[in-house]
């Protein structure tokens, strides 16, 4: 469930790691407005990258790892960067049950799997008890296919698998590459809107859950990925206060925010940076680059990484 790392480097994805690099500069602007003190809980694996970005970014020091893969708790534990971070060798349902989740949290649950019924188990324990200011975040490879015959869904299947969690009125083309991740947020969307109704009925500070991330992404023939995350905030709260309109990447509906990265050497990129926010005309005229590429890459040039071979 969370062995990728077996398949590839985790760090050195350049979609998922522009991802995460958009993910903090708004995480950023949420924890510093709520202010306080947050735990971070993650899926960590071995290569624990976002526990080391969100330890010095966003000065975090209360960090728990959760591992139901196949890494042993020696191999675990030799990786961790840091002595402080606690390691729960077991599946994420029953680690959020031993968890305190009545403090501020942020949370990234970075599934490697298909959607399956465990991730909205998870959803339900930490909704139940999630404080105002906390920060649910998950991604998970969004195709929608049984597992058997690796063939889409039909209605009826889908139905048998999720139950009362398929939406309504879904039909066999929601399943296709094209709606799948529109069927998945419909999906989160309504089994958290339904625990935090049941959460208002019997508690006195009514919240609710403002939708934020919405992002599609796959990198070069691997994994077609969907993320999908948001904030617990009080009913009377506007989310505008926090200042999140500067990032074209915040979703607030069922249209995803993209990320493609355009397939251009250094050189290229640097072209382009050479010629932002001057007349497109004269960067066409050169005939290096396409308009699409320079469309993709104005997306996300601020959070790119570089990653260099260093020969000693």
């Amino acid at each position: 469930m969370m062995n990728s790392p077996k398949k590839f480097n985790y760090e050195t994805r350049p979609h998922k790691f522009t991802e995460r690099k958009m993910l903090l500069a708004s995480l950023q602007k949420i924890c510093n407005y709520f202010g306080g003190i947050y735990q971070y809980i993650g899926l960590g694996g071995i290569s624990f990258t976002d526990f080391k970005l969100f330890h010095k970014e966003l000065h975090i020091n209360e960090l728990c790892s959760i591992e139901g893969g196949k890494f042993s708790e020696k191999r675990l534990h030799f990786n961790s960067p840091y002595s402080f971070i606690k390691i729960r060798k077991t599946i994420s349902t029953i680690a959020l049950n031993e968890i305190d989740l009545t403090k501020k949290t942020l949370i990234w649950l970075d599934y490697d799997d298909t959607l399956n019924l465990s991730m909205f188990d998870d959803i339900r324990i930490l909704f139940s008890k999630l404080p105002v200011g906390s920060i649910y975040i998950m991604t998970c490879n969004r195709e929608l296919k049984e597992k058997e015959t690796r063939e889409e869904y039909s209605k009826e299947k889908f139905k048998d698998e999720f139950g009362t969690l398929t939406p309504y009125e879904i039909e066999n083309i929601d399943f296709s590459s094209e709606n799948n991740f529109r069927t998945i947020q419909r999906m989160l969307n309504s089994h958290i809107n339904n625990i935090v109704r049941e959460r208002n009925n019997i508690e006195e500070i009514k919240i609710e859950f403002s939708q934020l991330y919405n992002i599609l992404y796959q990198e070069n023939q691997g994994a077609r990925m969907f993320t999908y995350g948001g904030i617990i905030i009080s009913k009377e709260f506007r989310i505008e206060e926090i200042g999140l309109e500067v990032f074209d990447f915040i979703v607030d509906n069922v249209e995803p925010y993209i990320i493609k990265i355009p397939n251009l050497t250094r050189k290229e990129f640097e072209l382009i940076d050479s010629h932002l926010f001057l007349k497109e005309e004269e960067l066409l005229a050169k005939g290096i680059v396409s308009s699409d590429h320079i469309d993709q890459y104005k997306k996300v040039y601020k959070y790119i990484p570089h990653f260099y071979d260093i020969r000693m």
